[in-house]
């Protein structure tokens, strides 16, 4: 059986501390601490199987018994006090975002607001120590927060209530979207070079017209394969130029 003693020193230790008990057993009594995200990580990389994986989940978060031997214990123990280890740590699927919910759902209450408020006064309190306070030296606390927070950082301080955290998200995700700019000047300048090109086409075709009706000869772009070659149309071009001195 364990002392009282030893479990006041895990709680000392450790910032959480359980207790299963399998089988109404005094023998299959543990007790175990959460396992942190990246040890939880370094056991997974390791890639186990599922027996490996459970038994070193274990070996690693139960505090008591001492160097228990869950490969060699009784069948299941090992598979039901990794899962109330997971289980605590809120590692088990779809545990996270739950948690997170309520936790902002707590944001909620003045009462957490205002431990907040005074942490970002006086940062050399944690939030876990301003919770424990009592309520007059919370209010005492925040009242100098608030002035510190208004009157040297210029904050502006609102509280809101659910509904209306609620209505201001909502009011958030209905503000209409700001055109991107580089987006716009690119979509100017395709425009403006278009703009250009047509200008130059129309040039181009009333210059040929000018020349065209002064009698003058005008040599068109190359448009065939015997004008791009001109090897390739030789013996034409020859009977030509010699029927022209002929």
């Amino acid at each position: 059986m364990i002392e009282e003693n030893s479990i006041l020193e895990f709680k000392q230790s450790y910032e959480e501390v359980y207790q299963i008990q399998i089988k109404d057993q005094e023998s299959n009594t543990f007790i175990f601490r959460p396992i942190g995200r990246e040890e939880y990580k370094q056991i997974v990389v390791l890639d186990l199987d599922l027996g490996d994986y459970q038994e070193m989940i274990c070996s690693q978060c139960v505090l008591y018994p001492e160097n228990y031997d869950f490969s060699k214990g009784r069948a299941g123990i090992g598979e039901v006090v990794a899962h109330a280890i997971l289980d605590v740590s809120g590692l088990l699927q779809q545990q996270a975002p739950e948690m997170l919910e309520q936790f902002r759902t707590e944001m909620m209450q003045m009462d957490y607001q205002a431990d907040c408020m005074i942490h970002e006064a006086f940062p050399e309190y944690s939030l876990e120590e301003i919770s424990s306070w009592t309520l007059k030296k919370t209010m005492y606390y925040l009242s100098r927060a608030e002035w510190i927070l208004q009157n040297l950082r210029g904050s502006q301080l609102t509280y809101l209530s659910e509904e209306e955290y609620q209505n201001q998200t909502s009011q958030v995700n209905q503000t209409p979207q700001i055109p991107n700019e580089t987006q716009d000047k690119t979509y100017q300048n395709k425009s403006f070079e278009q703009q250009q090109s047509n200008t130059v086409a129309q040039s181009e075709e009333e210059v040929l017209a000018m020349l065209a009706g002064a009698g003058a000869k005008v040599t068109q772009p190359s448009t065939t394969m015997d004008e791009v070659k001109p090897e390739l149309n030789w013996f034409s071009y020859m009977d030509e130029l010699k029927g022209e001195f002929d």
